[in-house]
């Protein structure tokens, strides 16, 4: 089993104070060339988790098999509440304005100041570790991937940090699991690809706003909808193994062609 590398890659304001911000790193081993790094937001809503559950370490060492770097990152969670960057704040009523415009698709909280403040922290840990990828034997190809308040958030770090005034490398691939985009106003042309695994019974994010991207996106994106997916889960079913689910995500990552595979 690989073992991450803990790095401190921001300090960020909160309503208590300043808080420091980590990212588990892990690094395929015994491989010469650099490795591509998918950059993971764990789930729990706004409102919990962290970048150390079990099942990330899991994930971490399938996708090393395939030769990926992965990142688990910290991010401000809803106490003590993010104080946002000017630009941030300056977008929010009119964020939440076209969030709202066509019909609550997801709880409010997923769209509010909350996951703002989670694509703040992405990007700056975008930009720290494109900054040291030579020292971690990485390519700097990156990638975002994420499970339900998570996929929100790289949804969210795709599409709105030219709107918010951040900077970020370029994103290759997206991988959202139940998650989605509140924003309709706000996606345009990124040159990402997506690859979004989603449950029409999912009452916790509902589908309908990944299911918009799909028909709304002029990046390729690629929705599967599995009735048998649990949320949050990178698998179709609770038969299918983890590992068929990451290989998967690898055969659409590196497909020249990512509309053709499924």
């Amino acid at each position: 089993m690989i073992e991450p590398i803990t790095l401190s890659y921001a300090t960020h304001p909160t309503r208590r104070g300043p808080r420091e911000l980590f990212a588990d790193l892990y690094l395929p081993e015994g491989q010469e060339k650099p490795a591509d790094l998918i950059t993971w937001m764990h789930a729990g809503g706004f409102r919990t988790g962290n970048r150390s559950h079990p099942s990330h370490a899991k994930a971490a060492n399938l996708f090393a098999e395939h030769g990926y770097a992965m990142a688990f990152i910290d991010y401000r969670l809803a106490r003590p509440p993010a104080i946002l960057a000017p630009g941030t704040e300056a977008r929010l009523e009119e964020l939440i304005a076209d969030a709202t415009s066509g019909g609550i698709e997801m709880n409010e909280t997923f769209f509010g100041p909350r996951p703002l403040g989670v694509v703040e922290d992405c990007c700056a840990f975008l930009r720290f570790i494109a900054g040291a990828a030579e020292d971690h034997g990485l390519s700097g190809r990156m990638i975002l991937g994420g499970s339900s308040a998570g996929a929100i958030s790289a949804l969210n770090t795709l599409y709105l940090p030219k709107h918010l005034g951040l900077d970020r490398p370029e994103i290759a691939t997206v991988f959202s699991f139940s998650g989605g985009f509140a924003y309709p106003s706000f996606v345009h042309d990124t040159g990402a690809r997506i690859l979004a695994l989603h449950s029409e019974l999912d009452d916790r994010v509902p589908i309908s706003s990944i299911r918009r991207l799909a028909e709304q996106a002029g990046d390729p994106v690629v929705l599967i909808e599995s009735i048998e997916n649990k949320h949050g889960e990178l698998t179709l079913s609770a038969r299918e193994p983890l590992a068929v689910a990451v290989k998967r995500c690898v055969a659409f990552d590196r497909a020249d062609d990512p509309l053709s595979i499924f």
